[in-house]
């Protein structure tokens, strides 16, 4: 199967090409830098605009019908909506695109909306507003760590494309969820971000919380979703507080196919019709994120 993935030369490919490349007869990998490693380490590599820039996608879809992809596996939260999109016209081409649908998009990539919408299902998150009422500030849509600050109340800012949500100091959690292409819930696997770096979690734990899993089940039950999600909780004593739903390939994820099967393997049966029998989750599983080099000389660079 030919594969397309993005963001090629970063930390979350790094650890799951391995289990990409059991499915896959070629893997082609963009990234917007061609100093990114992911681009020498798959079958072809292409340095390509970002997502704000006029012909992006037009380039990108124009690679997709050259290499003759197959399916194309989103992670840029900046192109989800637009693969959402146009997720159902490329299938009648022969590309499987593994994203959910675009009013399960919006909901995600606007932290409005997310607590809106948990606020809506009675699924517990932190107090939050529009305006400067509490001292977390977050970019309305936004990824990774990037733009949060804590600011005081007191402090007068402007708000303009932000909202301030009460600061929760408990243990963070990634859940990861699989979801088939009819939004049926195959897997529901919940880590605890033991250590975190540019939002990003290096060390991680695969633990059993029969809660967290039951609202996180919730909350896919509410709005179809399809493929690997990613949604982020803290825990302090008894309390939850869920904060985000990321619904793409998240950083941890090998941890969480370590701790069941490879998903890319049941991607590809799910999308072939067969049913996936969940394996048992092999709680307690640890990983930590170490660095590796990819060397290669100037003569190969991608420009």
């Amino acid at each position: 199967m030919n594969i397309l993935i993005e963001a090629a030369g970063s930390k979350v490919w790094g650890t799951l090409l391995p289990y990409l490349r059991t499915v896959s007869s070629k893997i082609v990998g963009l990234d917007i830098d061609a100093f990114s490693c992911g681009l020498y380490m798959v079958n072809q590599g292409y340095v390509v605009p970002r997502y704000d820039e006029v012909g992006c996608f037009e380039k990108i879809l124009k690679i997709c019908r050259n290499e003759k992809i197959e399916l194309v596996l989103p992670s840029i939260n900046e192109g989800l909506l637009e693969w959402a999109k146009q997720r159902v016209s490329l299938q009648r081409e022969g590309i499987k695109v593994l994203i959910s649908p675009p009013e399960s998009i919006a909901i995600c990539q606007d932290k409005w909306e997310t607590y809106q919408f948990f606020s809506d299902n009675k699924i517990p998150t932190p107090p939050t507003s529009l305006r400067h009422e509490y001292d977390l500030v977050k970019p309305r849509i936004g990824r990774g760590g990037t733009g949060i600050e804590r600011i005081s109340p007191t402090k007068k800012i402007n708000m303009e494309g932000y909202i301030s949500q009460q600061f929760i100091n408990g243990e963070e959690f990634s859940v990861d969820a699989l979801c088939d292409f009819d939004g049926n819930v195959v897997y529901v696997v919940p880590r605890k971000r033991l250590a975190v770096e540019s939002g990003l979690s290096v060390k991680g734990q695969v633990v059993n919380d029969s809660e967290i899993e039951m609202y996180v089940r919730k909350i896919l039950s509410l709005t179809p979703f399809i493929g690997p999600i990613d949604i982020q909780c803290f825990k302090v004593d008894s309390d939850i507080f869920f904060t985000e739903i990321n619904p793409r390939i998240a950083g941890g994820l090998s941890l969480s196919m370590a701790a069941t099967e490879n998903w890319f393997e049941a991607v590809v049966e799910m999308g072939k019709g067969v049913s996936i029998n969940p394996v048992k989750v092999n709680y307690g599983l640890l990983t930590m994120r170490y660095l590796s080099d990819c060397i290669i000389h100037e003569r190969d660079l991608l420009l």
